[in-house]
């Protein structure tokens, strides 16, 4: 058995006719200043003709669907295996990106957990990897005799059902400041003492948080522990109020839901961890 590659007058980029023996078997990494080559040999050379060596072995059809790397320009390599190349991805990773993820190895690894695995069927026997299960087709259990669709690849890619409730399967989890969101509790609610019922959106919870009861002319520090709970974590309840726009002398009565401080800043960082995620995804 070989125990290395045999790399002889390789001229790919900016190599320059060299001859490399490479170990087999063995994690190696090419270090080098910038120029050097290090790209020009890991994929000019060593992907280039391991993979193209790889898809010559397969029938002509099924090449016409894959791209062939074009030939090194080397003298002669040899015991060069099959390759397979880690591309980075350019967009920006988000707070679920992983090795895998920011590279192409998931897909090669799900694709090979779906194919070379041994599988069970639904009553539980176990069945040795074959022809089929390698090329997708349904699998029949020779036991008991039922018939299945082993896994596919896309079995093995995250969900978001199977995600912590908690943290929704970032390991992390957010929770709201209380201290933040009154900033000075020397002046009152009316004065914008709850930082996040100062923007137009949420303006008229002042409003309903006095119909809750609150008293919203005095400093925040005055506000008793109930009307504080009320302010932080009270109830959805929807009230009859009157409301007056700040730069208008007419009014209006609205029927409105409160959301309490907590639940406004939880609402907003939701939705833009939905927007953050699929962004994430669509690139």
């Amino acid at each position: 058995m070989p125990d290395h590659i045999e790399i002889r007058g390789a001229r790919v980029h900016n190599l320059k006719n060299i001859d490399l023996d490479i170990p087999l078997g063995k994690l190696v990494g090419i270090a080098g200043v910038s120029g050097s080559g290090k790209s020009s040999l890991a994929l000019g050379v060593l992907y280039a003709e391991g993979s193209r060596r790889y898809l010559e072995a397969l029938s002509t059809y099924t090449r016409r669907w894959m791209t062939q790397a074009a030939e090194a320009r080397i003298d002669s390599i040899e015991y060069v295996p099959a390759a397979l190349a880690l591309h980075q991805r350019p967009a920006v990773p988000g707070v679920r990106s992983t090795f895998g993820t920011s590279t192409e190895l998931l897909n090669s690894l799900r694709l090979m957990f779906s194919r070379l695995g041994s599988h069970r069927c639904p009553n539980g026997h176990l069945l040795q990897p074959t022809v089929n299960t390698a090329i997708g087709k349904p699998l029949r259990c020779p036991e008991c005799g039922a018939a299945f669709d082993g896994p596919s690849a896309e079995s093995f890619y995250f969900n978001s059902q199977g995600a912590c409730k908690n943290c929704g399967g970032t390991a992390i989890v957010r929770t709201v400041n209380e201290a933040v969101l009154v900033p000075d509790e020397s002046i009152s609610i009316d004065d914008g003492a709850v930082a996040p019922w100062n923007s137009l959106m949420w303006s008229l919870m002042t409003e309903v948080c006095r119909a809750m009861g609150v008293r919203t002319d005095v400093p925040f520090s005055e506000l008793t522990k109930r009307e504080r709970e009320i302010v932080f974590h009270g109830p959805a309840e929807k009230k009859h109020i009157l409301y007056k726009a700040k730069k208008s002398n007419q009014a209006g009565e609205l029927d409105f839901t409160y959301f309490n401080a907590v639940y406004t800043v939880e609402n907003a960082l939701a939705k833009a961890s939905v927007k953050f995620f699929s962004d994430d995804r669509n690139k």
